[in-house]
């Protein structure tokens, strides 16, 4: 008998968007390579409820570097509270136009390199302390609770000279401010408005007696722009809450890459950085490529002012664009030998932080701060490993929108013998 096979689509299917979390954490989920595979751009379907019910999802690296770039036709602001992103306003990263230009404005030069550069000392300070009382507590220890969120917490805290006694109150609106759970969408708004308020009051204040912190900067400079308080600490209040989390999920993120991916020879990648650490700042670049940052694969999304042909297909104006920054960091027309960590890769043309009028403000100081954490991790815990399986850590995906482990637990002595 012979079988007659079934009609096939003509076109293929659209795939629903947000995919299920991979198997392993810190890869992608396996539709945005095959959508990748397919064109630099495919249409998903969003969730229901809402206007939108369709996307172009951006997996080429040309594409989704012009999406970025071309700010005046790709804008953030219209698009902004699609399901399943965030709502971000009033955050920065929602605003446009010379409203975005004016508020980044008032502390963008702060964060040039140069001037990240010399904060090395400080960060540098700050970790070794964190690793001390980490060393101090005893095996197993927690990379995560103990040392990577509250170093970025306090570098960014520390930058902006808010007392320390608030740290807590920051994080609790940090995370309100990123979360995925049901009722994000009350929370979200009013932890924003407590933070802009309490950033404008603080700006206020610094602004009548100024110090060497960056609210002190953000007032003087919002006084000589004649900015309002409320623009004001709306920026103060977004650097602050983008700065501190996601750099951290991604400390914690590269260093489990780091311990278990295998190198030349078979000993872990960190072990390689052990013995030639060297290598730290372009190892960064690649865990920034390799490990995705947000539970989505994606950034928040665009929508197009106007009709473009980009990646062979017409966008038609109105229509919505996800950057997947992810899926662009494995374009094999970009990148050679994509799917494999090279510790040496250069050039590395990633779009972790963005790129464009929106690019990451604090790129340089994430980097600093993942380069000196690395740095004296090596240095301090040659022998460091995860003090459990894989397998056994809890991933924060209906919690955050950035990717890490709830917990991280680590052994670093030589003898392989923890305490319970």
């Amino acid at each position: 008998m012979t079988l007659i096979p079934s009609p096939q689509p003509t076109t293929p299917a659209c795939p629903h968007f947000p995919f299920d979390p991979p198997e392993d954490p810190l890869d992608l989920p396996a539709a945005h390579t095959e959508l990748q595979q397919r064109a630099p751009l495919s249409k998903v379907r969003l969730p229901s409820g809402q206007a939108d019910t369709e996307a172009w999802l951006v997996t080429g690296h040309a594409e989704a570097l012009r999406v970025y770039r071309d700010s005046e036709t790709f804008l953030r602001g219209p698009a902004d509270g699609v399901s399943p992103f965030i709502k971000a306003h009033p955050i920065i990263i929602a605003l446009d136009g010379d409203e975005h230009r004016r508020t980044r404005g008032l502390v963008k030069s702060a964060f040039s390199p140069a001037k990240v550069a010399r904060l090395r000392p400080m960060v540098k300070d700050t970790a070794a302390e964190l690793l001390d009382r980490l060393i101090a507590k005893g095996e197993p220890g927690d990379l995560s609770e103990d040392f990577a969120m509250p170093l970025t917490l306090s570098v960014i805290g520390g930058l902006f000279g808010i007392p320390e006694e608030d740290y807590p109150q920051f994080r609790r609106w940090s995370e309100s401010l990123i979360s995925v759970s049901p009722d994000s969408h009350r929370t979200g708004p009013a932890a924003m408005q407590a933070m802009v308020g309490y950033m404008a009051a603080l700006i206020q204040s610094r602004g009548q007696n100024p110090g060497d912190d960056l609210v002190s900067l953000v007032a003087v400079n919002a006084k000589l722009a004649n900015a309002d308080p409320s623009s004001a600490g709306l920026l103060a209040a977004s650097l602050v809450a983008g700065g501190w989390e996601s750099t951290g999920g991604a400390l914690v993120c590269s260093t489990h890459r780091l311990l278990t991916t295998s190198g030349t020879g078979g000993a872990s990648l960190y072990s390689r950085l052990c013995t030639r650490p060297a290598l730290i700042p372009t190892a960064v670049e690649e865990m920034l490529r390799v490990v995705p940052n947000s539970v989505l694969g994606a950034t928040q999304p665009r929508r197009a002012t106007r009709d473009i042909e980009l990646g062979g297909v017409l966008v038609r104006a109105g229509e919505l664009l996800i950057p997947s920054p992810d899926s662009a960091a494995r374009d094999p027309r970009v990148f050679t030998d994509a799917g494999t960590v090279d510790l040496e890769r250069t050039p590395n043309p990633h779009l972790a932080f963005g790129s464009g009028a929106h690019v990451c403000i604090g790129a340089p100081l994430g980097r600093l701060q993942l380069q000196v954490a690395l740095e004296l991790l090596t240095q301090r815990m040659p022998s460091l490993r995860p003090a459990i399986p894989a397998e056994d850590l809890e991933w924060r995906w209906d919690a955050s929108v950035i990717r890490r482990p709830t917990t991280y637990p680590v052994a670093w002595s030589r003898t392989r013998t923890t305490r319970s």
